[in-house]
């Protein structure tokens, strides 16, 4: 809940757009967060506007800093700045310094330009075991998977070593997002890209985050014509459809088949979109029922909002 000594003396005069880009909290998940947690109170003009104060704003980066070190929402949410500040300082040491993460990217690199998939193997499984799933998906896997493409452009390593990284990667995601038990009565999640769309990196990444969190998750991978996935999450009973889209010279194809997935998936199934590409979308002309998710923080979060999710 929002604190008093928070919201004292303060003249709201943020929309809730620039709070978006102040603090990288999606206006999506400010809302969530709003209605579910009282995280902030924004004042409303005679139109339904919010209006947020630079206390609002500050609290805001502190919570967002607070879930960043792998604090959930549900659990920060009801503390003082004062109590988040000391909470994101004493984190900051022990969730996920880059230092930390980097000899596994490095020892990687080393082995794919050595032609050594048993080493890159090692060397994930090793960062895997030690360290939380949300680092090795964004401080190791990430950061790994780029710099072997920026190599392979700058002919530092060939094609085939890159295919041999990123099936390493897939096998491995896989394997251990298979390791976790599903929670009963946890939401439906259903993963996916469209019709030649066949970037799935992400998509798996985010299915082996969403495991990590007992929900219970459909992988259905690339390359998938909307009304599939959209009957699949029929059948299902799917709480929500996730979407990678990389591709932006893809945009007006993928306009389409939203628009088909909506119409296959029953009214209370949300549409979420993520992906390097989603930026380049016309919103205005999305489904309704569409959330875009721009970051992996907004995803993760969104999760951390459904029902049964902690």
């Amino acid at each position: 809940m929002n604190k008093p000594e928070d919201t004292a003396n303060a003249a709201g005069h943020f929309s809730i757009k620039a709070v978006f880009q102040a603090t990288g909290v999606s206006v999506e998940t400010l809302r969530a967060w709003e209605r579910r947690y009282d995280v902030v109170s924004p004042r409303r003009d005679a139109a339904g506007r919010r209006s947020y104060s630079a206390a609002d704003v500050s609290r805001l980066r502190l919570l967002r800093a607070a879930t960043e070190v792998g604090h959930a929402i549900s659990k920060v949410a009801p503390l003082t700045n004062a109590e988040l500040v000391a909470l994101v300082e004493q984190s900051a040491g022990h969730i996920r310094p880059l230092s930390r993460s980097a000899p596994f990217v490095e020892r990687a690199l080393a082995a794919a330009e050595a032609t050594d998939p048993i080493l890159v193997e090692e060397s994930l499984i090793a960062a895997m075991a030690l360290l939380p799933p949300g680092e090795v998906a964004h401080h190791v896997i990430a950061p790994l998977v780029r710099e072997i493409g920026e190599r392979w452009h700058r002919g530092d390593i060939s094609i085939a070593q890159e295919h041999m990284v990123t099936d390493i990667i897939k096998r491995l995601v896989v394997a251990v997002s298979r390791s976790y038990l599903q929670k009963e009565g946890a939401p439906r999640l259903v993963l996916a890209t469209l019709s030649d769309e066949r970037h799935e990196l992400g998509i798996l990444m985010c299915a082996w985050l969403a495991a990590t969190r007992r929900l219970r998750t459909h992988y259905l991978g690339a390359d998938c014509p909307a009304r599939e996935i959209g009957r699949f999450a029929s059948n299902v009973q799917a709480t929500a459809v996730l979407i990678s889209v990389v591709r932006p010279e893809s945009g007006a194809a993928t306009l389409r088949e939203l628009t088909d997935l909506a119409r296959e998936l029953p009214e209370r199934c949300e549409i979420w979109l993520g992906g390097a590409g989603v930026d380049q979308l016309a919103t205005d002309q999305l489904p309704a029922r569409c959330t875009v998710l721009p970051t992996a923080f907004d995803f993760e979060q969104r999760l951390d909002l459904m029902p049964h999710a902690n």
